[in-house]
């Protein structure tokens, strides 16, 4: 949340002068805050989805290839211990009594939309509260004084 509120100040400091040309030349203070917010939430909203599709996407394949990773190097301290210390087979497993225990060797998972959704509502909201302090920087510009510091 700090990090979106420093962006959106940044990004208003950087166009401070695009906003005083705005005023000078007769747009009000709700058109220059409008015409922004808009600005910010179609970007903020396209980057909400292409950042979901994507994570959607590669979530699984990413969590798999990390769980073959760690089978590997599981499987190689084991032997690795058989071999330091000699004990022969390969079988040699710890198990709890009356319990069979299964290797996960797959992750199968299917997108929660539910989540998708969190997610998607959780980055609007930080959007709004990001546009706010844009609001706030845009109404307390005097375009006079913005086209006087420019010059």
């Amino acid at each position: 949340m700090i990090v979106l509120l420093i962006i959106h100040m940044i990004h208003i400091r950087e166009r401070k002068y695009e906003i005083g040309v705005l005023r000078t030349i007769g747009m009000k203070k709700s058109s220059v805050v409008l015409k922004f917010l808009m600005e910010l939430f179609i970007v903020s909203f396209t980057s909400i989805i292409i950042g979901v599709g994507i994570g959607a996407l590669t979530s699984v394949p990413v969590a798999n290839h990390l769980l073959k990773q760690e089978i590997n190097s599981n499987q190689q301290s084991m032997n690795q211990v058989q071999d330091n210390f000699g004990r022969g087979g390969h079988d040699l497993q710890i198990k709890p009594m009356n319990q069979t225990i299964e290797q996960v060797i797959e992750i199968k998972a299917v997108v929660n939309f539910k989540v998708l959704g969190q997610v998607t509502i959780i980055g609007i909201l930080l959007t709004i509260i990001g546009g706010i302090s844009a609001v706030v920087s845009i109404a307390k510009f005097s375009p006079l004084e913005i086209l006087r510091e420019r010059s």
